[in-house]
């Protein structure tokens, strides 16, 4: 294994999760061993980062780091590290948190511009590279930027906020037909009824179909299910992600 990592960072647990399922479907496979395990650069992994070997074999750490903003910080600490731990490609996932379909290429216009300004301050000369990634160090280190977001249109079946939950909550109401509406349903009979989330919708998918596994596999288990990874792949494609996330998984 040579001495460099690419990283993925994320916001929450849940988007680690996911990550995860999404890694193991596209090959990469968990460091062997037991813990504590070593980085390329002979550091203890940090407990709570998920490590893989990509299917090059190449070191992969997965973060999450609590929060947009933490993601952000981490983005520009860990590009001014590259000088001396090498870093091959890294991945800055967030939410759009759009409030709607409508607003959602102005939201990601705007996360893409704080991702640029804080990469900038790390490495004021980088460039774009022909896959939309920011290029540093003449293109030693790649820069992607992946935003959750599913532009199906609005339904009751589907959370409004645009997250992770609309994106895997559209892709398992498109591969099974039907669970949606008996959602929406429940969904519309509570009385009070609470603040809306988008948490609300996902975690009935999960208890209705998935509760034996527990909210982290929830997310981990929709990569095991051909017609919601279909559904996935094809919002993820619309949304511009899936190139990224199939590189980083190389």
């Amino acid at each position: 294994m040579s001495a460099e990592e690419s990283v993925i960072l994320c916001e929450g647990f849940h988007d680690r999760a996911f990550w995860k399922g999404c890694l193991k479907h596209l090959g990469c496979q968990d460091l062997p061993g037991r813990p504590p395990f070593y980085d390329p650069f002979g550091k203890r992994v940090t407990p709570g980062h998920f490590v893989f070997l990509s299917t090059s074999g190449a070191f992969l750490r997965l973060q999450s780091c609590g929060g947009d903003k933490a993601v952000l910080g981490r983005l520009e600490d860990r590009l001014v590290e590259r000088t001396t731990n090498t870093l091959r490609r890294l991945v800055v996932n967030l939410d759009t948190d759009a409030k709607d379909v409508a607003g959602l290429a102005l939201r990601a216009a705007g996360l893409r511009t704080a991702v640029e300004s804080r990469v900038a301050k790390a490495a004021p000369a980088w460039t774009t590279n022909a896959d939309a990634d920011l290029a540093l160090d003449g293109g030693a280190t790649l820069v992607s930027t992946i935003f959750w977001s599913a532009a199906d249109p609005v339904s009751p079946q589907l959370p409004a906020k645009q997250t992770l939950e609309r994106l895997v909550c559209a892709a398992l109401c498109a591969a099974h037909p039907g669970r949606g509406a008996t959602i929406a349903t429940w969904l519309a009979s509570r009385a009070p009824m609470p603040p809306e989330s988008p948490k609300e919708h996902a975690w009935s998918h999960m208890a209705g179909w998935y509760a034996e596994a527990g909210c982290d596999e929830f997310y981990q288990a929709v990569w095991r299910d051909a017609l919601v990874v279909a559904e996935l792949e094809s919002r993820l494609r619309a949304n511009g992600s899936w190139d990224a996330m199939m590189a980083i998984a190389r």
